[in-house]
């Protein structure tokens, strides 16, 4: 079992804030990249719109967490 010393992470309204922004972008932007992407790339439209939506959610996410 970790002592106390060891955990470190916790569960702040800092990083609350981020990882609702960052489900926000997620879900915003995975319809329009999906249209986007099979006017594209038709075979790999799931995989483009998958990656950038992923993209936009980890920028919302550091974002949120910077001060």
């Amino acid at each position: 079992m970790a002592s106390n010393s060891e955990l470190k992470a916790r569960w702040t309204k800092d990083k609350a804030g981020a990882v609702l922004a960052s489900t926000t972008a997620f879900l915003f932007t995975s319809s329009p990249a999906q249209e986007t992407a099979n006017h594209l790339h038709y075979e790999y439209a799931h995989t483009v719109a998958a990656l950038v939506s992923l993209a936009v959610a980890y920028i919302a996410y550091w974002v949120g967490c910077a001060q």
